[in-house]
């Protein structure tokens, strides 16, 4: 029955994001046993959790791929003190998502469809192929290395163990657009349903931990992004597969939601097309425009050149004549990493605050429009006894 489904959303409180996430997952052993003691539910909801964020590593297509990635994270150094820095984890995701298995006692493919889907009314969601195959989806398409033409991702379904930090789930906008309305109707589905407490809705969308990098980027609730339009408070998320992009932006003021999906990584510049009118047009809000550098900061500048890394990522902020470069290349070799290269100004707009704007704010994008006024953020921060370059929701440490 409906309620027989959403009855396991209803009765987590915030009591559980306070509890040790070994808990709900014994088989999670890392190497430091302090850290299975000290991480919980919350430190993996507001990308706290400190893990290797990403281990890119095949662990099959059966019902216990979720299983046996939680047996790599054994195995991976901890990045960060669980707390101690916000920094985007892909392997928090996967173990909630290992989690969700444990209490729902069935496959995480099978959970978020039958148990967060179907309930919510988003009837088109799938997270296997064949699920998939008995509806309309489109492929996402790559640049062909040859010829630079777009076509279909080889890999559309890469890596299942990685679902629940969003590799293979799929469904339309109109679903994302459902998921939507119950947070926006404290807590209740589409048709009224009670699926989460009032409680618990309303703490995922407040601001949980701040963002380093003040400009935009707020920070993060329990799994939403916020972000600051202008002193408004906007929430949202976007995510990226090899072959597609997908955008999502909320004001709550307003009742106003727009979800964006893309069958290409060339999704950017239609984010900024469609969303910059659509809210400035209903909400009279969108993305502010690039602060005014800041003057007198040359000799300054030094003091934040280095190299900086995650386990992914190398970001080398070097001095130049007009102030800060930043070079942007991979460190693993993936389908998502192969666009990723590129240089960038970094502009100062407060000490220790940076932004890039127009082309440059849209990474990973070739051939990026010109006309683009985007503007990302930067920031150097200390915590955990280390130097982090942080890009709002993202931190590397200075190696």
């Amino acid at each position: 029955s409906r309620r027989r489904h959403t009855r396991y959303w209803r009765d987590w409180s915030l009591d559980v994001c306070s509890s040790d996430l070994a808990r709900y997952v014994p088989e999670f052993v890392p190497p430091d046993p302090s850290v299975a003691r000290r991480l919980t539910v919350r430190h993996c909801l507001t990308h706290q959790a400190g893990l290797t964020g990403i281990i890119f590593a095949e662990t099959g297509s059966n019902d216990d791929t979720v299983a046996r990635q939680v047996d790599l994270l054994n195995g991976a150094p901890q990045f960060h003190t669980p707390g101690a820095v916000l920094s985007y984890c892909n392997s928090g995701l996967i173990l909630l998502g290992r989690l969700i298995e444990c209490t729902f006692r069935k496959p995480w493919h099978a959970a978020i469809v039958q148990d967060l889907a179907q309930p919510l009314g988003m009837h088109s969601v799938a997270s296997r192929p064949e699920q998939a195959l008995r509806q309309r989806y489109a492929v996402g398409h790559v640049p062909d290395p040859r010829t630079g033409q777009w076509v279909p991702d080889p890999q559309p379904y890469w890596m299942p163990g990685h679902g629940p930090a969003g590799s293979t789930c799929a469904g339309s906008a109109r679903d994302i657009l459902s998921f939507v309305t119950m947070h926006l109707q404290d807590g209740d589905a589409v048709d009224g349903t009670p699926f989460l407490s009032r409680r618990m809705t309303r703490a995922m969308q407040e601001l949980q931990v701040a963002s380093p990098a003040r400009f935009l980027n707020s920070g993060f609730g329990l799994g939403w992004v916020l972000y600051d339009w202008g002193g408004r408070r906007i929430l949202g998320h976007d995510g990226s597969t090899a072959g597609s992009n997908s955008f999502l932006r909320v004001d709550p003021q307003h009742h106003v939601a727009v979800s964006l999906l893309v069958n290409c990584r060339r999704g950017m510049p239609l984010y900024e097309e469609l969303f910059s009118e659509i809210f400035r047009e209903l909400t009279g809000a969108w993305e502010p425009d690039a602060p005014p550098v800041l003057e007198g900061a040359e000799e300054d500048l030094d003091r934040y050149v280095g190299i900086y890394e995650d386990c992914a990522i190398r970001l080398s902020v070097e001095r130049s004549p007009e102030g800060l470069t930043m070079a942007v290349e991979p460190t693993l070799s993936t389908p998502l990493s192969k666009t990723l290269a590129q240089r960038l100004q970094l502009r100062p707009w407060a000490p220790g605050q940076f932004f890039v704007s127009g082309p440059d704010a849209m990474l990973g994008v070739p051939d990026a429009p010109p006309t683009t006024r985007l503007v990302r953020p930067y920031a150097v921060v200390e915590a955990d006894g280390a130097t982090w370059l942080h890009n709002g929701t993202s931190a590397f440490r200075r190696v």
